[in-house]
């Protein structure tokens, strides 16, 4: 077993049982950080005539291939964790991973909704691992675990798997 592997399991754990109840909380106590209805996309998929329209949408995996690539790898883990992380260790001291996972959350401010969960993803799942091991393939592998999941669905669509 290597040694993401158990960072990829807790980010699965994470993602599927406590990252949604941290989020709800906080909705509770803040509901104008509410999603706004349709935002993810849920009701997109909800009809056959819908799904029906991504059977053979070979552009549209394509385009999310890209936003993975240039978002997850490129633009979130080697800015925050490659770049930012081992210079905030000057300012931060040893809780340097912790600034980077408040950082990442606030990164998120588009989505006011998902904050405190992405706080506690990135700075325990992410950033600390980056750290520990000196490595920011550490957090590329785990935050593109999700990346890699919600491919197969795209693919799962395109090739009209989806009923």
């Amino acid at each position: 077993m290597a040694v993401g592997d158990p960072l990829v399991i807790l980010t699965a754990l994470w993602e599927l049982g406590l990252h949604t109840p941290l989020d709800r909380l906080w909705v509770r106590a803040f509901p104008f950080f509410a999603e706004p209805p349709g935002f993810g996309g849920r009701e997109l998929l909800d009809s056959p005539e819908a799904r029906a329209q991504f059977v053979s949408a070979w552009g549209f995996l394509a385009l999310y291939a890209l936003n993975a690539l240039f978002n997850t790898f490129l633009g979130e883990e080697l800015l925050l964790r490659g770049v930012l992380l081992p210079k905030m260790r000057g300012v931060f001291g040893r809780f340097d991973w912790l600034a980077n996972g408040v950082l990442f959350g606030v990164y998120h401010l588009h989505q006011p909704w998902g904050i405190p969960g992405n706080i506690v993803s990135a700075a325990f799942l992410e950033s600390y691992p980056a750290r520990r091991w000196r490595s920011v393939w550490m957090s590329i592998v785990v935050h593109s675990g999700q990346s890699v999941f919600f491919l197969f669905l795209v693919l799962g669509l395109v090739f009209g798997l989806a009923r």
